[in-house]
């Protein structure tokens, strides 16, 4: 039965059905055909999948991320970044790399990272003598770290499917997201000193501090966030709420930037952005579902154990599972869907549950630079008018980056657990 239903799955996400639909269907054909359960019980499950307090938080933060990209953070991020490190060889670049973790940080999305950050670096990358194609390739990857930066919506997802404590996820996440931007960063050294892209001035000692007090109110968020979070203040969901609260004061009060009009298309734009994640949310809950009531995910873990109990093994094969499922799959559907399978098998093994997370993570990182459904793909699309093939091939270099982290993500526990066993234990 599981090798029909994920065939079936598979061949509705051929077929171009949107991915809602194709795992709603294959929800009510693994029940309607192969089984005699009610098919309203789907429907059942839909509502049960995002009937979960921890999941209020996606809405809130896509909203703060609307929010806080309409109020010109972006802006001042960006400056900052240049300030630090534009006068380092392939500076420029590097700048873009440090923009996207900084609004990484403050949006826990990937699509709007690359929105805020992309568009603005893009352009500025080509006209100080930059390969068009490198540009549009490193903002399309550097974009996608804020998938595991904190607070990432990912990583919420990830801890309501699996009961893993989202305060330690995101606590893991902070090493491994800046190595790989640090990754990317050498690499950026790398190719501007070997283009000879003329080095910027070095800033003073003032111009680094106008440029902090410009940016302070969009580095403020992620600490006031993460800082209530550990300690106790308030969950990661009510923290989601307070980041509104923080942008709304930021964006209207503040900087002025968001007037009456401004709010309303900002409110529909992120009802419409989380009421489409939701819904994939509500199919993936329902076929993780029937996998699980049908005793799949029990007997599946049984036979890949059976296979091997070589931790390094299972880790291998988890990680070719989850890249592959990434050209099929978007991030959130891809955890929904396998990560209860796949934590069911490595906590048999001893690998800790936030540790596979963040292995997890960087997986549909991945997935979301790679063709046909990668997200940040269509994202660059937009914001580049380039077609979807062309950036395919220019995100090929610093993918390969991304997948050396994960290596190292993967086989060195280290790097994701050191900081949530400071805290923790």
């Amino acid at each position: 039965m599981a090798v029909v239903l994920l065939s079936f799955v598979v061949a509705t996400l051929l077929l171009a059905l949107p991915i809602f639909i194709a795992l709603s269907f294959s929800s009510f054909f693994g029940v309607g055909v192969l089984t005699n359960t009610p098919p309203v019980v789907i429907a059942q499950r839909m509502f049960a999948g995002i009937d979960n307090f921890t999941l209020m938080a996606i809405p809130y933060f896509i909203l703060a991320s609307e929010l806080m990209r309409a109020a010109g953070i972006a802006d001042r991020l960006i400056n900052l970044a240049k300030v630090l490190v534009g006068w380092l060889p392939g500076g420029l670049a590097a700048a873009g790399v440090i923009a996207c973790v900084f609004f990484g940080a403050i949006s826990g999305s990937s699509p709007a990272t690359l929105a805020a950050v992309g568009s603005i670096m893009i352009v500025a990358m080509v006209r100080a003598g930059y390969s068009e194609y490198f540009s549009i390739g490193l903002m399309t990857t550097a974009g996608s770290l804020g998938i595991i930066i904190p607070p990432s919506i990912t990583l919420i997802v990830y801890g309501a499917v699996t009961g893993t404590s989202i305060g330690q996820l995101f606590a893991a996440g902070f090493l491994p997201g800046f190595m790989i931007a640090g990754m990317l960063v050498v690499y950026c050294m790398i190719m501007g000193w070997w283009n000879g892209i003329p080095l910027d001035q070095r800033p003073t000692l003032k111009e680094i501090g106008i440029a902090f007090k410009r940016a302070a109110l969009g580095l403020g968020l992620p600490v006031l966030l993460l800082g209530g979070i550990y300690s106790g203040i308030f969950t990661p969901t009510e923290s989601a709420a307070v980041a509104v609260a923080y942008g709304l004061i930021v964006g209207v009060f503040v900087y002025r930037t968001i007037d009456m009009q401004s709010l309303v298309r900002i409110l529909r734009d992120s009802g419409l952005i989380s009421a489409t994640l939701l819904l994939i949310v509500a199919g993936a809950s329902a076929l993780s579902w029937v996998l699980a009531s049908q005793g799949l995910i029990t007997k599946i873990s049984s036979d890949i154990l059976n296979l091997s109990d070589e931790p390094w093994i299972i880790l291998l094969l988890f990680n070719l599972v989850l890249i592959v499922s990434g050209f099929f799959l978007d991030a959130v559907s891809a955890v929904i869907v396998l990560a209860p399978l796949m934590v069911n098998v490595t906590s048999a093994i001893g690998i800790d549950p936030v540790h596979f997370g963040i292995i997890t993570l960087v997986n549909v990182e991945l997935g979301m630079m790679t063709p046909p459904v990668g997200l940040n793909l269509f994202v660059a699309c937009a914001i580049t008018g380039k077609p979807l093939h062309r950036i395919a091939i220019a995100i090929v270099p610093s993918a390969l980056i991304v997948l050396i982290g994960l290596v190292l993500v993967t086989y060195i526990p280290w790097i994701s657990m050191t900081i949530p066993n400071m805290l923790y234990d």
